[in-house]
Order: C-alpha cells, then structure tokens, then sequence
C-alpha cells in the first residue's frame, strides 16, 4: 500500500473521529426556558436569551410551558424551583429571584454559565449533565450566583389559600382596573344618583365580571392562552383599545366645541342608561360579564398556575384557590366602586356630568390608548 493511500485513509478516519465529536454538541446543545402563557416576566426573560443566544449559534433556546407534559419534564429532569421563569444552562438553573427582574443580571449569568459550561452538554432530550461537577453549581464574580438544580422544584401545590388572594388582590389593582373604573364612573352619573341603585350596580356588576372569570378558569381560559391563540388575541385586543380610544378622543373634542357626541344615539349607550334607570339587575350582571374582557389580559401568571393545580391536584382543592383569587380580583373594584357611590350626592353627580362629561371621555381615551401597547409588549 502506498504511503499516500496510508495518508487518505488517516485523514479520513480522523475527520469521522471529528464529527462523531461535535456530533452530541450540534445535536443536544440548548438553553432552556419554562414559562407560563400570559407571564409578562417570562417574555422579558426570553428576549434576553434570544439576544444572548444570537451570539452561539450552536445553542438553540428550548421554551416550555410549565403546566405542559414537556414543561413537568423539564421541571423534573433540571430540578428546577423557585417559580416562572425559571432558566437551565446545562445542569445550572437560575431562577427569576436569582436576578430578580434585572435584565442586564440576567444576561450576565447565562453569558458566565455559557462559558462555564463543558461543550458536548445536552438539553432535555439529551443527558442530565451529570458530568458537570457539583462544583460548578455558582458563578464566580459580581454576578449572583446561579443555584445548582438540587433546590427546591416548581411547585404550584405549595401556595396557601392567603398567598393565593393576596395575589388575586394584587391583580385586582392591576392598570387595566383604570377602565373599569371609568366604565363605573361613567355609569354612575349617568344614573339617578340613589345610593341604593348605586350600590346594587356595582354589586352586580363585579358579579358579573366574578363569573366570568370563574367560568375561564374551569372551562376556557388555559385553551384561550396557550401559544399563537395568546398572541392573535393580544394582538386583536392592542387594536381594539387603539380604535376606542381614539373614538373616546374624537368625542371629548366634539363635546368641547360645543358638538354632539359620538355616543348620544349609541344603541349600546342606550342600553346602558336604560339598564340603569329600570334598575335591571340581570343588566348590570351581564354589563360586568361583558365588560370583564377589557381586564381579561391581566389576570396574571398566578392565574394560569391555579388552573395547572386544578388539573394536577382535583377540582375540588383547585376550584377553592381559583375562587379565592377571583375574590381578589373583585374586591378593590367593590371597594373603589362603593367610594364613588357612597361619596357623590345626586346634586353633585348631575353637575360633575354637566361640566366633565368631555374630560372624562378624553381621560377614557388616552387610559386606552396607554394600556394598549403595554398588553401587546406584555408591559402588564
């Protein structure tokens, strides 16, 4: 055999020993992300991957839902803890306490445990990264470190019925209630001005919005949020908040210079106005019901993770915390609902409507126009 066949038949076996090296590494390697639909700390936490990963091209960025069977496995496989969302480099996890919003932190820690990182790890479908010494479980540096998978795992079982209405509460104040409230107000001038007629509608109507929320959480609202449906339906609601509050605005100019308004002969207005002046309770429950898909993108994360307890954990136990947080969610619009009813006299209501109706429609309208491109970037 001739020494230059002996040459050819060595460079082509190293150059298969190379590629059976780097195969595992093209393969498997991967950053992964677990997240929950509507979570607006998951969304900026996977931009920041993407930008860091634009940098590695042989890293792919692995996004699962946290109450999906390929999100359970990933919450097993990497161990990981501590709430959405939470991030595996390998065998290290950093969870949103770690950077605690911190972007720039955030990006920090992946670039460290990129770097620190042996090459030929694998994501979730390849090893645990048992390889990876128990050492390498932080990074060294100014960065806070990055826990070793062995804390605590995700768990949605561990939340208390408190915690549970506390955050239901939280949700309740959340900017979105600004249209609601002026949906309130707006109805209450518009109304006799009886303190008992008050008080009854906004009873009824945060009824209204309760049911409808109860009935999302055990039927629709897991459906409603999963994937690109989430996005159509933020997308479709962006322009739906642009087109209403550039109408409210139109309309508060037309009532400055003295014209009439868009809304006098609105079949809905009327409605509304009827609804109030016959005291129809069945009106304001369903007004509440209707009304509460203007707030339906700010339930919160906490929502979705009460729905995964009631698919893991029975409905019974499930429904209890999903009741608990609707409470929540209703309660400041009871509270602030019943300071505006309490708190205006028929005289003051007529004069308040005479001399701000334009004024409350153009803070109607620049409230919209605010809350619509902070629910498409998931600001809120």
């Amino acid at each position: 055999m001739s020494i230059s066949s002996k040459a050819s038949r060595l460079s082509l076996a190293l150059l298969t020993l190379a590629l059976l090296l780097l195969l595992p590494l093209a393969s498997g390697t991967e950053v992964v992300l677990v997240s929950s639909p509507g979570c607006t700390k998951c969304a900026a936490a996977e931009r920041t991957l993407e930008m860091i990963l634009a940098d590695h091209p042989g890293v792919e960025l692995a996004v699962y839902d946290v109450y999906s069977e390929e999100g359970r496995k990933a919450v097993r496989e990497h161990r990981l803890r501590g709430g959405v969302p939470a991030i595996a480099v390998g065998n290290l996890s950093i969870a949103y306490r770690d950077y605690d919003g911190d972007q720039k932190l955030l990006e920090e820690m992946v670039r460290a445990a990129l770097a620190a990182t042996p090459a030929g790890w694998e994501g979730l479908d390849g090893a645990s990264g048992a390889d990876i010494p128990a050492s390498a479980g932080s990074i060294p540096g100014p960065t806070a470190p990055v826990r070793d998978g062995s804390a605590e795992e995700v768990d949605v079982s561990s939340l208390s019925m408190a915690t549970v209405f506390v955050a239901g509460l939280l949700a309740g104040f959340n900017p979105c209630l600004l249209g609601i409230l002026a949906f309130l107000a707006t109805a209450i001038i518009s109304s006799s001005g009886r303190r008992r007629d008050l008080v009854m509608m906004v009873a009824f109507f945060s009824f209204g919005i309760f049911v409808m929320y109860y009935l999302f959480g055990v039927g629709l609202l897991r459906t409603l949020h999963a994937g690109a449906i989430a996005a159509h339906l933020r997308t479709g609601l962006t322009v739906l908040l642009i087109a209403l509050g550039l109408v409210h605005i139109e309309d508060a100019r037309r009532l400055s210079a003295g014209g009439r308004s868009l809304f006098k002969a609105s079949w809905s207005q009327r409605y509304v106005e009827g609804a109030l002046a016959r005291g129809r309770y069945s009106s304001y429950f369903l007004l509440g019901a209707l009304f509460s898909l203007v707030k339906a993108p700010c339930v919160g994360a906490v929502y979705i993770a009460i729905l995964g307890l009631i698919s893991e954990e029975g409905y019974s136990s499930g429904a209890v915390y999903l009741l608990l947080y609707n409470l929540g969610v209703i309660l400041p619009i009871l509270l602030l609902g019943g300071v505006i009813a309490f708190g205006m006299s028929p005289a003051r209501v007529d004069s308040f409507r005479k001399d701000h109706r334009a004024a409350i429609r153009l803070v109607t309208g620049l409230t919209l126009l605010l809350l619509a491109p902070l629910i498409y970037w998931q600001v809120i």
